[in-house]
């Protein structure tokens, strides 16, 4: 019996004299270029958010931009589609003449268009369709009207805007914006057939 409690001893020894002569690990790895990197496998992790129930008040607040979203939403992509039609017509253009003439023609066809639509609108709704065709665009209102219709035009109607409470030169920002990155939300459910 001394001697297995013996052997057992000096087994021990020099298994922890071998353990301490390795360095490192052994992991699973690859190799990428010169390096190697661990891998390792991981349980599928199912994340869930907690979303704080919203109070009467905001939800009566994100009922009405969604509705002014799908009311202004569909103005503002069939107007992205007509000022792109028309920027391909202008850069199509031989000279001047023809570029104004492609001008007077898009800010007339664009004036007819949507005269009709936008006339009813609410001063909430008039601002987030700024907006949207801002976000459609990457051009502010005022600019698409100065450059269809001249520069003329585009002061009547910022005047005419702002006495309204309306600007026209205001940008789409859903990075800084809160409602502004509400209504891309709101957006991606209407292109996602979500709303």
């Amino acid at each position: 019996m001394k001697r297995f409690c013996l052997t057992a001893v000096a087994v021990c020894f020099l298994l922890i004299a071998n353990a301490q002569n390795q360095k490192g690990i052994t992991v699973f790895g690859t190799i990428y270029g010169n390096d190697t990197i661990p891998l390792s496998y991981l349980e599928p992790v199912v994340v869930k958010g907690y979303v704080s129930p919203l109070t009467e008040q905001e939800q009566k607040k994100y009922s009405k931009l969604i509705r002014n979203t799908k009311k202004t939403y569909p103005i503002a992509k069939q107007a992205q589609q007509l000022i792109n039609s028309y920027s391909v017509m202008m850069n199509k253009a031989q000279n001047d003449s023809q570029k104004d003439k492609i001008r007077k023609q898009a800010f007339n066809d664009l004036k007819f268009k949507f005269q009709e639509k936008t006339k009813n609108l609410n001063k909430e709704q008039s601002v987030l369709l700024s907006k949207l065709i801002y976000r459609q665009t990457g051009f502010s209102s005022y600019e698409l009207i100065k450059d269809f219709g001249g520069g003329v035009k585009a002061t009547m109607a910022k005047t005419t805007a702002k006495a309204m409470g309306i600007s026209l030169k205001e940008k789409f920002d859903a990075q800084n914006n809160e409602q502004d990155r509400i209504t891309e939300r709101i957006i991606y459910c209407i292109e996602a057939g979500k709303l």
